[in-house]
């Protein structure tokens, strides 16, 4: 995949994308849908390609929002990126996805501090994955966004290789899967995003996924107590991807963000969340996403490489057909054979 480059928008912000192969991913993709219209395809001018090539030389941007941040939480911050570097990693790519509106560029926002990540209501989504890179003592973190995987009533094919192209050639160490902490249950469109992500990334995306439940600051229904209803919500969509996968074995550990200019905070200035402890969201996620990070090998998408089949448990148990039919051909029948001729003299 091209290294990231930056593109300067509206209001003077910065924001990184990934551009060669989006336009590679864009353009095969006018072929694939063809009568549907799209934009033009992008072409860059020797300049344009040129500032992309020096942008890229300079490698991951400097952390700044992190140095707007609360003293504390930026303490908070670099030792739970330390764990990382003692065991000589230093960087952590994640990748976010979920149905539109769950909160996946509003959270990556909040996370570097920075608006890299268009997210307004009523604006269009952008079908391209968009990468931001930062760097600080010398550890770097990238954060993938993807748009959401839902189109009208079903699985969006664009979604997911707008998905796949993000994590080709990359390194995974953790993803985020995004949903809305007041929702209030888990429906047939959800269970088919599960479905779709187990087939088209095989098992081990889940075995690196967070849950993330955004609107974290809200007031649970009935005076419900909050700690009891984000447990609740959060086994609701744990169970309910363990049940649509059939794999009892996912862990998912959960995390709730809240990416609201009026959440709460502390005597720190830390963004808390509405629990009892009143828990710093920020660096609770990011101690998640360390913690899944530091699990064994990062996730390696191979686009050539068929899941579904790797994740069928009717397929897995295929190797066993042909010695078993030996041993009855060979074994079980002469007996069964020699058995009933015994009885019958």
């Amino acid at each position: 995949m091209a290294d990231p480059t930056e593109e300067q928008e509206e209001d003077g912000e910065d924001y990184e994308e990934v551009t060669d192969d989006e336009e590679d991913y864009e353009d095969d993709d006018e072929e694939e849908q063809a009568g549907e219209e799209g934009p033009p395809p992008v072409i860059q001018t020797p300049a344009a390609a040129a500032a992309a090539a020096a942008a890229s030389a300079l490698g991951p941007k400097d952390w700044v929002g992190l140095q707007s941040m609360p003293a504390q939480t930026q303490q908070s911050l670099m030792e739970a990126l330390s764990v990382l570097r003692a065991q000589n990693q230093t960087e952590m790519t994640v990748v976010f996805v979920g149905k539109q509106g769950a909160g996946k560029s509003s959270t990556l926002n909040s996370v570097l501090n920075e608006r890299v990540a268009q997210s307004a209501p009523f604006q269009p989504e952008s079908l391209r994955p968009l990468l931001a890179s930062r760097q600080a003592a010398g550890f770097t973190v990238s954060f993938l966004d993807t748009p959401g995987l839902i189109e009208g009533d079903q699985v969006s094919q664009r979604g997911l290789a707008s998905v796949k192209l993000a994590m080709k050639d990359r390194e995974v160490h953790a993803v985020v899967y995004m949903d809305r902490l007041d929702g209030w249950r888990v429906d047939n469109a959800d269970r088919a995003v599960f479905k779709a992500l187990d087939e088209h990334f095989g098992r081990e995306i889940w075995k690196r996924t967070i849950l993330g439940f955004s609107h974290g600051q809200l007031s649970p229904p009935n005076s419900m107590n909050y700690e009891a209803y984000v447990t609740g919500r959060a086994d609701t969509v744990r169970q309910a991807v363990r049940d649509t996968l059939g794999d009892a074995s996912l862990v998912l550990p959960h995390c709730v963000v809240e990416n609201g200019s009026r959440c709460a905070t502390n005597a720190a200035g830390e963004k808390v969340l509405p629990d009892a402890a009143r828990t710093p969201w920020l660096t609770q996620f990011v101690k998640t996403l360390v913690d899944v990070s530091k699990k064994g090998n990062p996730l390696k998408f191979d686009p050539e490489k068929n899941y579904a089949g790797s994740n069928d448990p009717n397929k897995k148990k295929r190797l066993l057909v042909l010695p078993l039919l030996l041993l009855q051909t060979l074994v079980l029948r002469p007996l069964l054979v020699r058995q009933i001729r015994a009885d019958a003299k």
